[in-house]
C-alpha cells in the first residue's frame, strides 16, 4: 500500500512540474498567454486579499444584517410553500374498475403513481402472470393476467397484447383518456352555455 501511495505522489509531482513548464513556455513564446496568465495571479490574489483584509463594521450590525437575512429566507420559503397550486379536476379521480379489475393510483403533478389492481369482490392485491407473452407455441394473442390468490387463484382481470409493462402502460392510458373525455367516476359535468 505504501508503494502505491508514494507512486501516486511521484506522479503527482512530476505532473505539476511538467505543467509548469509547458505554461512557462507557453508565456515565452506567446506573449497574450503570458499577460493573461498575471492577469489570472492578480485576480486570485486581489480575491485572497478580500479575506485577509479587516473591515471597520460594528460586530451588532453583522449580527443584525444575519438575523435579517435569515428572517427573510424563512419568509421566503414559507411563501412559496403557501401558494395555493389549483387542484385539478381529476385529483379526485384515483379509483376505477378497468379490464375486469379494480386500479388505484395516486396523482402527482398531473402524472399517475402508484398504480395497481386489486380484486373487486374481496379488495386483495392481485398477482400478475404474463408468461404466456413468452411462450411460442401459443396461438392466441400475449397477454397478462391478473389473479386473485385470496378468491381461490382466479383470473380477475386480462390485458391482451403484452406483458406486465405493457398492461400498465395500456391501463394508464385509458385513465388518462377518460380524464381527457370526462368519462370517469365524478367528472365535473359540461356547463351548458
Amino acid at each position: 500500500m505504501a508503494a502505491q501511495e508514494s507512486h501516486s505522489v511521484r506522479n503527482g509531482t512530476v505532473a505539476t512540474v511538467v505543467g509548469g513548464v509547458i505554461l512557462a513556455v507557453l508565456a515565452e513564446l506567446w506573449p497574450p498567454a503570458k499577460t493573461a496568465l498575471v492577469w489570472l495571479w492578480e485576480k486570485f490574489l486581489a480575491f485572497l486579499g478580500l479575506f485577509s483584509s479587516s473591515y471597520s463594521v460594528p460586530g451588532w450590525l453583522v449580527a443584525l444584517l444575519g438575523l435579517l437575512a435569515l428572517v427573510t429566507v424563512f419568509r421566503i420559503l414559507v411563501g412559496l410553500r403557501s401558494v395555493a397550486v389549483p387542484e385539478a379536476p381529476h385529483a379526485s379521480y384515483i379509483e376505477d374498475i378497468l379490464f375486469g379489475a379494480k386500479w388505484r393510483w395516486s396523482w402527482a403533478s398531473h402524472q399517475i403513481h402508484g398504480l395497481w389492481c386489486f380484486c373487486p369482490s374481496c379488495d386483495a392485491e392481485l398477482v400478475y402472470d404474463d408468461s404466456s407473452v413468452n411462450d411460442i407455441y401459443r396461438r392466441d394473442k400475449p397477454k397478462t393476467e391478473f389473479i386473485c390468490e385470496h378468491c381461490g387463484h382466479r383470473t380477475v382481470g386480462v390485458v391482451e397484447g403484452g406483458n406486465k409493462s405493457y398492461a400498465l402502460s395500456a391501463v394508464q392510458r385509458e385513465i388518462r383518456r377518460r380524464v381527457r373525455t370526462g368519462q370517469y367516476p365524478g367528472a365535473p359535468s359540461p356547463s351548458n352555455p
